[in-house]
């Protein structure tokens, strides 16, 4: 595979960073592209590391060499070998090595760390609680001088969706500048195009992440992607974590993942405690009708609504309905990633000897789903049922 130089237009009054990936069948050809902000063209790297992320698991995934032609980060490069053996130890069946390359191997930046940072945000319980704890400096020697933020629009939010992203938008916008956090809207179709597929999705989605980020290495030194899930309960192989993500740093940014020593349900604490206004604002949802805002129904709000209760917190208005033990118990379709959370939650609830009866409810789903896990029930689609209003199916 190759990926040829950037190409730079105007689209929408956006500028476009666009990229054609050949593939070693000499026919095949596919187009990737970034647009963004023009203000935000002077923060812009002069890398194609962004592009040599975004393309990686294609390569693995085919079991092509990828040359990129243009300057990497050599540090980059390096790294990217033990991602891909970390990777092809967790899914030899799907993966395989593959040589990396380059025109040019560029050294590191030089000159002071700034400490200047830029986050992925969702507007989820995991982005917000990272953005309120590097503002506050609670991050102790970890802490960054975090003063930026990308919303990526083709990733939970999908393209055809453009309402709802701008909806999204407008409203985290003035959140983030009340903290001092600049957010800048990025739209891409690298899921839409390589990674539709959810089980492709859930490994690759940290390099979409981290490819949005590096894109703005030329203002920031430091890209954060929240923790998913706490050292005590990790998933893996999973799409981000505390083990690979930091080799997805090159040169010119340094990449974190963020927080994973707090558990969701103390993120939610926290979030109600340092930035109310955060936890007000929260959209978590993936599933819903309208993705600019929680449906109530759906396996991830339910799960966020259930930290709220369990850490003593208030419901805040971006749930504007309860959950009740009847649509916990009618939860379905759930995948080990999904259970696992739900698992933390009932577990934090036993220790602070919780005894409403969404815990009961809750200890029922659990264990409903592993059961149906074992014995391999799916369900159309592959994702998690929404709860029904009567918990009745």
């Amino acid at each position: 595979m190759r990926i040829a130089p950037v190409q730079r237009t105007e689209t929408d009054g956006r500028l476009e960073l666009s990229v054609e990936v050949s593939h070693q069948d000499g026919v095949t050809t596919d187009r990737l592209w970034f647009r963004v902000d023009p203000r935000h063209v002077p923060y812009v790297t002069d890398t194609m590391d962004p592009f040599l992320l975004a393309t990686l698991f294609l390569a693995m995934r085919k079991g092509e060499n990828l040359h990129v032609e243009g300057p990497v980060s050599a540090t980059l490069l390096e790294n990217l070998e033990e991602f891909q053996a970390a990777w092809v130890q967790w899914r030899p069946e799907r993966y395989s090595v593959v040589e990396l390359s380059a025109d040019q191997e560029v050294p590191d930046r030089e000159g002071p760390d700034t400490r200047s940072a830029l986050q992925t945000f969702s507007g989820g319980v995991d982005s917000a609680f990272t953005t309120i704890r590097h503002v506050k400096k609670e991050a102790g020697r970890g802490s960054l001088d975090l003063t930026g933020a990308v919303m990526v629009h083709g990733y939970d939010i999908p393209l055809e969706e453009l309402d709802a992203y701008r909806a999204l938008y407008t409203r985290s916008v003035p959140l983030l500048r009340g903290v001092g956090v600049e957010l800048l809207p990025v739209t891409t179709n690298f899921r839409e195009l390589w990674h539709s597929d959810l089980s492709h999705w859930e490994d690759a989605f940290a390099t979409g992440m981290t490819s949005v980020l590096t894109l703005f290495s030329g203002r920031f030194q430091h890209g954060v992607i929240a923790s998913s899930e706490p050292y005590g309960s990790l998933v893996l192989p999973w799409g981000s974590n505390p083990m690979t993500d930091w080799m997805l740093s090159g040169g010119r940014m340094r990449m974190h993942h963020d927080a994973t020593g707090i558990e969701r349900s103390d993120k939610v604490a926290g979030l109600a405690r340092l930035w109310p206004e955060g936890a007000d604002n929260l959209r978590v949802c993936w599933q819903g009708e309208q993705k600019d805002r929680n449906c109530c129904q759906c396996e991830k709000c339910i799960r966020t609504i259930l930290n709220f209760k369990v850490s003593d917190s208030p419901l805040p208005p971006s749930f504007p309905h309860d959950v009740t033990p009847e649509q916990i118990r009618s939860l379905r379709g759930l995948a080990e990633a999904h259970i696992n959370p739900l698992r933390q939650i009932l577990a934090t609830a036993r220790r602070r000897e919780v005894t409403a009866d969404w815990v009961a409810a809750l200890a029922d789903c659990i264990a409903a789903n592993e059961d149906e896990l074992a014995r391999g029930i799916s369900y159309e689609g592959g994702f998690p049922l929404l709860a029904t209003a009567g918990g009745e199916r």
